[in-house]
């Protein structure tokens, strides 16, 4: 939407025909009179300026006693608006008078003879109805029996600043403006503070000629008067389609303009003032139905997503990993929204539901969304237009909704909304000056806007996933403190073993001498040093199997989740080329699928392995290092192949153990340390490892781990 200034008189200062202002002061001198005072007064309007409206009051227009009452208490701020009818010059008139800033408003308005004709009750019976089939439509036609207009139509302005005509009720044979969408250059903010700070806006012949208003001051504001001149802009519109008389009454929902209600007729038609008003008060009723329908439409969104929320948080109480939830998920967390499609962007792992961009393109899109938005929830209903024409092939949607969690620019969860395409009226200059045209042009690029109903799904979601991390942080911090209390536990029982094993030591080892020196006696003593050996030996297995089972009592089971690889691996492999000064490595990235295990665990066995791949074809010209991933019988199963030294037979049945090394190694740097550290841990996880490797035509590691059964398919698979 632009913004622009307020719409004012101020510069031109002319008000329609059918009404007479005075503006005045607080001191009651006349400020400002319309020029068709002239017609109905005697003397000059220019020597009336500065002069004392109260002496004009009773001089010329001669008010009642009644009249210069309201006036007074006008004055003397008791009241800031007094609507009264009076004759003038024979003529019965409404008189608006009214407190604007710092001055004082007088309006006159002819009262039309026929105003009291009476109307039949069934015109307003949709209000007293429980459920109506369009409200909106029946608010059209209501009205336009009262009022006998050629049309009456409901525009809705959206977010965006687009406008669309949702209903419309006109005479027969004339045009349809049902459907139509107008550009935000339509309402721009001037015209919609116009409308908005008035009960209804009307002219009963925009072609008139305009009364002007003689002023001793420049800023004399008459935009909040019944008889102000509409927006320039609209005239111009209203008079290429050939109107004649206009109303248009404003809707305003939790204090914001909504839309607003509008008439046309194409011949004059004066429209009295309380006939203006019960237009305006039936169309307030039926906004407060359409409202209360809001709240109660709602209030069941709101029960909806709670019930959500307690199917989510009940599954992530139940698991350690949250990313396993929302893969589970997706068509639920796509549908809220009335998203076309959602990914899920772990750490570089990506899952997807429905339409959506392919991976290289959301990875694409993260990176903008992270340089662009410093909020959690960013959003954008013509992503594609205004920020993502730089992506190739074309991306395959219009909006973007994505939600940044736990503060990981790394983590998201992204909705797509397919392009939505729209035809709508431009308005433009004509020939003529004085018109405008609307021209329908095709527009694309642009979705479905999010409106607040998805923002609250989010910030519900958000909410929720917070609460979950914070909840899993203080079990980690539970976790931690068990772990110091455990390694305190563990050098105690290092004192024990070397302590208190030494007793049963020194018994075998007295014993064991004794029979050395004492070879050859009597078989008698041979066995009781020979009990005292085997006393010596029980002692030792009931300390050693005691130490055993209170370890094992004391063994704190880590939790496992699925652990995104892509961005892992990748790190591994950049800082293992840097470690071992091999830039020109060339590294083969296959699909590499999460893993269900430990993040700190699994980061061990790939730095290990990978690093060894690295390392080992260093020495080759064209060093290349494969990596891919499979997922075959409830296992996923990685595989890291180099063009390596590779391994010699007689060593490869040993390499395992600790501190063995390949024959072929002794040129690089190792302890023999890594691959029995990778052994176990990967056997610690549940899984397994195999290693195949010929002298000089490299290694292939196969590391085989296990999913869990908890997890769907679809974490695993594109």
């Amino acid at each position: 939407m632009k913004c622009m200034k307020p719409h004012s008189s101020t510069g031109n200062r002319f008000t329609q025909f059918f009404g007479y202002l005075i503006v005045c002061n607080s001191q009651g001198n006349i400020l400002g009179i319309s020029e068709n005072f002239s017609s109905i007064t005697t003397g000059s309007l220019q020597g009336l300026l500065s002069t004392s409206v109260f002496e004009f009051f009773k001089k010329q227009l001669k008010l009642s006693a009644k009249a210069l009452l309201a006036i007074e208490a006008i004055f003397l701020e008791r009241s800031d608006k007094k609507i009264l009818q009076q004759e003038l010059f024979g003529i019965k008139h409404y008189l608006h008078i009214f407190r604007h800033e710092h001055r004082i408003y007088f309006e006159w308005e002819a009262k039309e003879k026929s105003y009291t004709k009476n109307f039949q009750m069934d015109t307003i019976s949709f209000l007293l109805q429980e459920k109506t089939k369009s409200i909106w439509s029946e608010i059209c036609t209501s009205i336009r029996n009262i009022i006998k207009f050629d049309r009456i139509l409901l525009f809705k302005m959206e977010d965006s600043g687009i406008g669309k005509m949702l209903a419309e009720c006109t005479a027969p044979n004339q045009e349809s403006f049902l459907g139509k969408q107008f550009s935000e250059d339509f309402m721009p903010l001037e015209a919609i503070n116009f409308y908005h700070t008035s009960p209804f806006r009307y002219s009963p012949n925009i072609h008139k000629q305009n009364v002007k208003l003689l002023a001793t001051e420049e800023d004399i504001d008459i935009f909040p008067c019944q008889s102000s001149t509409l927006p320039e802009l609209h005239i111009k519109y209203l008079k290429s389609i050939r109107v004649v008389s206009v109303i248009i009454i404003p809707i305003v929902i939790d204090g914001k303009f909504w839309g607003m209600l509008i008439g046309h007729c194409y011949k004059e038609k004066i429209i009295d003032f309380q006939k203006r008003q019960l237009c305006a008060f039936i169309l307030q009723h039926a906004v407060n139905k359409y409202e209360g329908r809001l709240k109660q439409n709602l209030l069941e969104y709101h029960d909806k997503i709670k019930d959500i929320e307690l199917d989510l948080k009940g599954k992530l109480l139940s698991t350690q990993s949250i990313n396993c939830v929302l893969v589970q998920n997706m068509e639920t967390l796509c549908k809220v929204p009335e998203a076309d499609g959602l990914a899920i962007f772990h750490g570089g792992d990506i899952f997807t539901h429905g339409h959506c961009p392919n991976h290289e393109q959301i990875e694409e899109i993260v990176q903008i969304v992270n340089s662009t938005n410093k909020k959690p929830v960013f959003k954008d209903s013509n992503f594609t237009y205004t920020r993502g024409k730089s992506i190739n092939p074309p991306l395959p949607f219009a909006g973007l909704l994505a939600l940044e969690i736990a503060n990981r620019n790394d983590y998201y969860v992204l909705w797509f909304r397919e392009e939505s395409i729209s035809q709508i009226y431009q308005i433009k200059p004509n020939k003529d000056r004085n018109l405008l045209t609307a021209s329908e042009e095709t527009f694309r690029n642009s979705a479905k806007p999010w409106n607040d109903n998805d923002l609250y799904f989010v910030n519900r979601l958000s909410k929720l996933l917070h609460e979950t991390i914070v909840s899993n942080s203080k079990e980690q911090e539970k976790f931690n403190e068990e772990l110091i209390k455990l390694n305190n536990e563990l050098e105690i029982l290092t004192f024990t073993l070397s302590h208190d094993l030494k007793n049963p030591l020194a018994i075998i080892k007295l014993g064991t001498q004794i029979i050395h020196k004492s070879f050859g006696e009597e078989a008698v003593e041979k066995q009781k040093w020979t009990r005292n050996i085997l006393d010596g030996i029980q002692s030792m297995e009931t300390i050693i199997d005691g130490l055993i089972h209170l370890i094992h009592s004391k063994s704190y089971k880590f939790s496992k989740g699925p652990v995104p690889m892509v961005h892992m691996i990748r790190q591994i492999t950049d800082e293992a080329k840097l470690l071992y000064n091999c830039k020109r490595t060339n590294i083969q990235f296959g699909k590499l699928l999460p893993i269900w295990g430990e993040k700190s665990l699994v980061y061990q066995v790939f730095l290990n392995v990978i690093g060894n791949a690295i390392k080992y074809s260093s020495i080759h010209e064209s060093p290349v290092i494969k990596i891919t991933s499979n997922q075959e019988n409830g296992y996923i199963n990685y595989e890291i192949e180099d063009n390596g030294v590779g391994i010699p037979g007689e060593s490869l049945k040993n390499i395992f153990n600790v501190f063995t090394r390949a024959t072929n190694t002794s040129k690089f740097p190792g302890s023999g340390v890594g691959l029995s550290l990778v052994k176990r841990i990967v056997e610690k996880l549940g899984g397994q490892i195999f290693v195949n490797s010929r002298v000089d035509n490299g290694t292939k590691v196969t590391l085989c781990f296990p999913y869990s059964g908890d997890i769907p398919t679809s974490i695993y698979t594109d």
